[in-house]
Formats: C-alpha cells, structure tokens, sequence
C-alpha cells in the first residue's frame, strides 16, 4: 500500500481523537506567505496553529491531528482543496470539522465548486482579517466541536 493509500483509507467510525484535539487550526496553501501570514493572525484564537502545503499532507494532518477548524486553498499541488474537503465531509469520523474555503478566484464556478465541495465557509483573497477571525471563532463556538 503506498502513501496516498495509507492517507485515503478512512479510520473507522468512533476512533479515538487525540488528546488536545479540540484546540487545534489547520491552514493549507501552498504559498508561504500565505501560511505565516494565517498562522500569526489565527493563533490570536488561543488555538495551537497547523500548517500544511499541499492537499494530501493536509489530509494526513487532519488524520492525525483533527482540528477543529481547516482554512484550506483550494488550488493546491498534490490534490485540490476541494478534494480534501470532500475526503473530509464524507469520512465519519472528519465530517464535524468545520472547512473554510479560501480561493483567489470569484468567479460564479469556483464558488459553485467551493460549495459542492461540502464547505462551510468561503472566503475570497484578499481575505478580511477580522471577518476571518469573527468566522473561525464562530465555528470554535459550536456546541459540540
């Protein structure tokens, strides 16, 4: 079985989620910028900071480290953020992670694309700092993340 296999195979429903688990932010792009930029601006929520580069170390992240909240891009190298989102919608034990799409893109397409995906949120670049913010805290407010 090789790595994309190992990444996509679903863990079954009712695993055990890590200690710490309900306190973590993963971001996802491929830009560096665009990381650091996210990361200092998100660790404002008092939540430790993810990082990943491409789709599928983003999906090995979120299997091991189930965050709370994912921002992922979703033009990505590897595999497309929609993709991810998809993967983690649809997998039993991921499903309740909230997912924010980000996207340089505003076209009518790419938003359709966005939602298809299963997202619960999308933003489009240049993102507004504080509406970020509002948004992800809000997901951390949920009952029952």
């Amino acid at each position: 079985m090789d790595l994309k296999d190992r990444i996509l195979k679903p863990e079954p429903p009712g695993g055990a989620k890590p200690k710490g688990a309900s306190d973590k932010i993963l971001v996802v792009d491929d830009a560096d910028m665009v990381l650091k930029l996210e990361e200092i601006l998100l660790k404002r929520t008092g939540c430790e900071v993810i990082k990943a580069r491409n789709g599928i170390e983003a999906l090995k992240r979120v299997q091991e480290e189930h965050p709370r909240v994912v921002l992922l891009d979703i033009i990505m190298p590897e595999m497309n953020g929609d993709v991810v989102c998809k993967f983690i919608k649809s997998n039993p034990v991921l499903k309740d992670i909230s997912v924010i799409m980000v996207t340089s893109r505003g076209d009518e397409e790419t938003k359709d694309r966005c939602l298809r995906s299963g997202c619960d949120f999308y933003f489009t670049k240049p993102i507004d700092h504080q509406k970020l913010l509002e948004v992800v805290q809000g997901f951390l407010n949920i009952k029952g993340h």
